[in-house]
This record gives structure tokens, sequence and C-alpha cells, in this order.
């Protein structure tokens, strides 16, 4: 029987792919998300959703690694059509992303740099339940950031592919 609950929040694990420097430079740590679906009918919903996504800097050609660390902040709009425990979503909105660092410039001296960037996101989501309540997602975003930092301004820098799988609870 499908669940026709209003609110879901899901944790995931998110995986940068694709030839990017993200991907090259980033392994995903965790995704939260939440989502709020304002129209429903028989086999057709709409909504809002939200996830923040946490990463970690590592690339082996560094020999020791700097304290980079990334977050993304994905508000959106999605449709979702369900039928049975299936649930399937696209979606579309802006995600916000801040690239932290923390540079040691002498013994017990660091230095922090923050860069915020931001962007269009589109997101597609498949969602099957388990039991009442919970359920198993898999999602990919894509997502074009505005140039940031010192990185040059091509597509390989600012393009960002990350697939998400996880566990949610439907309320």
């Amino acid at each position: 029987m499908a669940q026709k609950g209003k609110f879901s929040a899901a944790l995931s694990y998110p995986l940068p792919f694709g030839d990017t420097y993200f991907k090259e430079n980033y392994t995903g740590n965790i995704d939260v998300g939440a989502q709020y679906r304002f129209a429903n009918s028989e086999f057709l919903n709409f909504g809002v959703s939200a996830n923040a996504s946490f990463y970690a800097f590592e690339n082996e050609n560094f020999t020791t690694q700097p304290d980079i660390n990334a977050r993304f902040v994905q508000p959106r709009l999605f449709g979702e059509l369900h039928v049975g425990r299936l649930r399937v979503q696209v979606g579309g909105g802006y995600s916000f992303a801040t690239f932290s660092t923390e540079n040691a410039l002498e013994p017990g001296r660091t230095e922090k740099v923050k860069d915020n960037t931001n962007g269009p996101n589109i997101n597609a989501a498949v969602s099957i339940d388990i039991v009442k309540g919970l359920f198993v997602v898999a999602q990919y975003d894509y997502i074009k950031i505005s140039a940031f930092g010192s990185l040059e301004d091509i597509d390989f820098n600012r393009q960002v592919n990350l697939f998400k799988v996880g566990l949610g609870y439907r309320l």
C-alpha cells in the first residue's frame, strides 16, 4: 500500500561523479533532506524540498591534505508520480555552496578562507516504500555553480554531479 504522508525526511550518502573538479577532489560525508507535499492527488504530488550535504577534500596528489570542506544547501520545487510503493520525482531549484579552507601559516597560527557560490539545480529521484513509513531512495543532482575562488571559469570547475542513496521516513 502506498504511503500518503505529506512530510518525509531522508539520510543519504552523497557520491560525486563525472569528469569534474568536484568529483576529483571531494568525497561525500552525509546528506540530509526533507520534503513537504503541499498538493496531493491520487497519483501526483507537488511539493518543496531541501537538502544539506557535507563533503571533505581528498586529493591523492597532496602529500599533506589541506583542511578543506564543502557544504551545499539545495532548496527546490518538485513533482512526484506515485504508483503503489514506487515514487518518481523531478525537481528544480537553486543551490548554495560554501567551500571552507583552513591554511596553516606557521605553528599555532591558521587562516580561514570561505568561498561562497551558487547556481541552478536539477534533481531526479526514485524511492520505494519498504514498510509503513520507511523507504529507500536514490537521487541524482546536477548543479551548475558560478565561478569562485581562484578556479578558472570553465565547465570542469563549475559542474557538480551527485548521486545519493539512503533511507527515509514518511509521516
